[in-house]
């Protein structure tokens, strides 16, 4: 091998090594994101980003959303992923950048028609269809994100 093949196989050697380092980075997303395209992402990992607006005293998990929470707006409970480590227990308010999991948890429209008092007629329709039939205005094929739980395997306060 010539010292020119040598030195062509060397770059292109560092250049699919970078390559490949870039493509295995996770892509970062912010909670909204996160939650239109939790069914691709569920399980994957990705880098979330957002604003710190609770965390337990123990520092065993917090809860974070986009800017600044009001009641009923999207957010995720976070976990540290196998209890690795413990949450800044003051971080109220910081921005906050996680590597990590997301997994949701989706309406149970069956479940919740059952609840409502029409259990029978929620388990016939299920059981002669196969399927549950979902209130009025839902459409049954588009699973809607009821919770969303982030397991972070590594937290950045800024």
């Amino acid at each position: 091998m010539t010292k020119l093949n040598r030195t062509l196989a060397a770059v292109l050697a560092l250049f699919i090594g970078a390559s490949m380092a870039l493509a295995a980075k996770p892509q970062t997303y912010t909670l909204d994101q996160l939650a239109k395209d939790i069914e691709k992402l569920e399980k994957k990992q990705v880098v979330l980003t957002g604003t710190v607006v609770g965390a337990c005293k123990s520092g065993c998990k917090m809860w974070v959303a986009m800017g600044d929470y009001k009641d009923g707006d999207l957010y995720a409970l976070v976990r540290a992923k196998d209890d690795a480590f413990k949450f800044d227990t003051n971080s109220n308010g910081k921005q906050v950048v996680m590597k990590g999991f997301a997994v949701a948890e989706y309406m149970d429209y069956c479940a919740d028609k059952a609840a409502g008092g029409e259990a029978a007629e929620a388990a016939k329709h299920e059981k002669e269809t196969g399927e549950c039939k979902a209130p009025v205005n839902t459409d049954a094929k588009t699973k809607k994100v009821k919770d969303i739980t982030f397991f972070a395997t590594s937290v950045e306060y800024k």
